[in-house]
């Protein structure tokens, strides 16, 4: 399944929001950076877990667990926040577009 970016046999809440995105709309660097500001709400230049929680929603037991897996598949430093390169990084997997950094 081409949306499957990790091969984990289910389809992520990030790589479900990148499948539905056409290449072309969503490699455009105003729509990662409107995006990106959507899922920043505080404006600190990273997505961090309540962020993400607050956006999925009220069934906190189950969203705490795919915000935080989601927040690990695309957190690379490790810092526990998906900073905008690692959002850009994201959104262009399993395309043949190389992001502009």
């Amino acid at each position: 399944m081409k949306a499957d970016l990790d091969n984990s046999g289910e389809i992520s809440y990030t790589e479900f929001l990148a499948a539905t995105l056409s290449e072309e709309i969503y490699m455009r660097e105003d729509y990662f950076d409107a995006a990106f500001k959507m899922l920043d709400k505080d404006n600190s230049g990273k997505i961090d877990f309540n962020e993400m929680l607050s956006i999925l929603g009220s069934d906190a037991t189950k969203n705490k667990r795919v915000v935080a897996e989601a927040i690990q598949e695309i957190d690379d430093n490790g810092d526990g926040e998906i900073s905008y390169q690692e959002f850009m990084l994201m959104m262009a997997k399993g395309t043949d577009i190389e992001p502009r950094l």
